[in-house]
């Protein structure tokens, strides 16, 4: 493994990827992750969480943003707030599982978003429990934030990101997918005016056209309910979209 290189290569073959299992866990492992963060990771991955700064916790979740050397990474642990939703990953998959795979599809389709670097889960033989999601940290600003800012001067950077808006809005249709949350906050513009969508959690595939349909127009209603709370750029730029797609 190479110290300091991010694990944001356009696609994740199976030689860089690492599976660690054992009883009580398992563990997908990106191998430009730092050796001694991926075994930290894998021995406590708690441990990691708590060298981390807190950016929400919301019951017993929690996502921090750690530092490892010279790099910056999002963390997540996953913790089911009912006994209904434990029982329930024993059927499925974690959330954290779900989530890795989620990210990478996105990715793997040209939808830009941190790819997942780290996914672990706790386990007592093949029950699962809490779990934990390990990506980059983006720098930048929430689009609510960007757009809350002055429009004459950064207009032309508006005009990009309509256009990437458009893109994805468009793409994710193509796929069929749709987003659970699609607030602003959970767009990130990045470095040179380059949107991500963040906090995929939920994000659903679908098979059936009508009903990805249907998800799709939801997301994009709440999409829209989130610029028209914000108002002023936000609110006009849906509108412009609204002409577009």
């Amino acid at each position: 493994m190479v110290p300091g290189k991010m694990c944001l290569s356009p696609s994740l073959a199976s030689g860089d990827l690492q599976t660690r299992r054992s009883w009580s866990r398992v563990a997908y492992l990106c191998v430009s992750l730092p050796d001694d963060l991926a075994e930290a990771l894998w021995r406590a991955p708690h441990s990691v969480i708590t060298q981390g700064e807190t950016l929400r916790k919301v019951g017993a979740r929690s996502t921090v943003r750690l530092r490892w050397r010279n790099q910056h990474f999002v963390v997540k642990h996953y913790v089911e707030p009912t006994l209904r939703h434990a029982l329930k990953q024993n059927i499925v998959r974690s959330r954290a599982r779900s989530t890795w795979l989620a990210a990478q599809k996105l990715a793997d389709a040209g939808i830009a978003t941190p790819r997942p670097v780290a996914c672990v889960e706790n386990r007592c033989g093949p029950f699962r429990g809490d779990s934990y999601l390990m990506y980059p940290y983006l720098e930048g600003q929430t689009l609510r934030s960007f757009l809350g800012g002055d429009e004459e001067s950064g207009r032309p950077l508006v005009e990009a990101i309509r256009d990437q808006l458009v893109e994805f809005w468009c793409r994710l249709r193509d796929m069929r997918v749709s987003l659970a949350d699609s607030n602003l906050k959970n767009f990130i513009v990045g470095e040179a005016g380059r949107l991500f969508v963040i906090d995929v959690d939920k994000v659903r595939f679908h098979r059936v056209a009508f009903v990805a349909l249907r998800h799709h127009q939801r997301a994009w209603r709440q999409f829209a309910r989130s610029a028209h709370k914000s108002g002023g750029l936000a609110e006009r730029l849906v509108a412009e979209l609204r002409g577009r797609m």
